[in-house]
């Protein structure tokens, strides 16, 4: 349940289909371990095969309308490997996790770089609800998630959200939701801050509602989440706590992430490691890595130098150090500090989005 400004907003459902997987293992450890994973990330397991003969009896009954995701290994017994191949289609993907460990990290990044996931026609639709469909989906546009992240040790993410947020709003309304189930602190940023603005909208999670998902009830075309540090993502997709189940539900509605770190050695290490795990997500998702207030010094200098390395070609941004912006938000305007002029540029990736 969602509280924001004396107004309870309802938690419904994630729309987003499960994904149907049919496993073909024999190893029994090894079934049950990827069973696991892809439960946590909910996925649909429909049929575990223990031989072959088995799966092409389930096949053939399933047919090819729906989507089917093949998961095997070939230690599966009866294997005929020329027929598998015949198999596949429009609807089917077959992925082969062989010689791949029980490892989350590992196995969703096997899983990932072989899952396309097609756009197809439903061939029982008529040609008219396919135009009707079409067209809407031209008029509309797709709801803009972005979800703020980043480091342990308080590199700055409920300030920065506030501040990209109060930006953004003046050019349409924002949803700015406290899902840091950890330490909510939205609220307290925008009371001590000296600016309002009736189309920025607030919302704080409840935790005492142990809420699993984010539905879109009365949310803007654009919504901000600030989901605090992100643990580990091994253990977010393995997590079967309702923190990451929600932090999952979350990921899977996001068009953009924000991942912030500190100007320390300390916090790029664990930059680091979120970019070596990243893969683990079963999308890849546009990304926006910040390096938040860094100075003029020379170790600073140097750190900045290491963030560019670290992360390569991706969208990224130095934040210089301000000390206004925990209660002078940032908003358009033509005599910009440093800081706002580095949120303007990202809130112009977000709204082009």
């Amino acid at each position: 349940m969602w509280q924001a400004a004396g107004l309870c907003w309802c938690e419904v459902q994630s729309e987003i289909p499960q994904i149907q997987v049919v496993t073909a293992i024999a190893d029994a450890e090894s079934e049950d371990y990827l069973s696991q994973l892809l439960f946590s990330q909910g996925w649909s397991i429909v049929f575990r095969a223990f031989d072959f003969n088995g799966l092409t009896e389930f096949l053939d009954a399933r047919g090819n309308l729906a989507r089917t995701i093949l998961i095997y290994k070939t230690d599966l017994p009866g294997l005929d490997l020329l027929e598998l191949e015949n198999r596949k289609s429009p609807t089917s993907t077959i992925i082969c996790i062989d010689d791949i460990p029980n490892n989350a990290h590992l196995l969703m990044t096997q899983i990932r770089s072989q899952l396309r996931l097609p756009l197809i026609a439903n061939p029982t639709r008529s040609p008219e609800s396919a135009s009707v469909e079409t067209l809407a989906g031209r008029v509309s546009r797709k709801p803009r998630r972005v979800t703020v992240t980043g480091t342990t040790g308080a590199p700055g993410r409920s300030v920065f959200a506030i501040n990209l947020a109060n930006f953004l709003s003046h050019q349409e309304p924002v949803n700015l939701v406290d899902a840091d189930m950890r330490s909510t602190s939205l609220a307290y940023f925008a009371g001590r801050s000296n600016v309002s603005n009736s189309n920025l909208h607030l919302a704080t999670l409840d935790s005492k509602e142990k809420p699993v998902g984010i539905g879109e009830m009365d949310l803007a075309d654009l919504a901000i989440f600030d989901i605090g540090s992100l643990p580990p993502l091994d253990e977010v997709v393995t997590d079967r706590r309702w923190q990451a189940g929600l932090i999952n539900s979350i990921l899977e509605e996001t068009t953009t992430l924000i991942y912030m770190c500190k100007s320390t050695g300390l916090s790029l290490i664990r930059l680091e490691t979120f970019i070596n795990q990243f893969p683990i997500l079963i999308r890849k998702l546009p990304i926006i890595y910040l390096l938040n207030q860094s100075g003029n010094t020379r170790e600073d200098r140097a750190l900045e130098r290491r963030f560019g390395a670290i992360v390569g070609g991706e969208n990224h941004f130095v934040l210089p150090v301000d000390s206004k912006v925990n209660h002078l938000l940032s908003t358009p305007g033509k005599r910009n500090s440093a800081f706002t002029k580095e949120v303007g540029k990202i809130a112009s990736i977000i709204s082009n989005i």
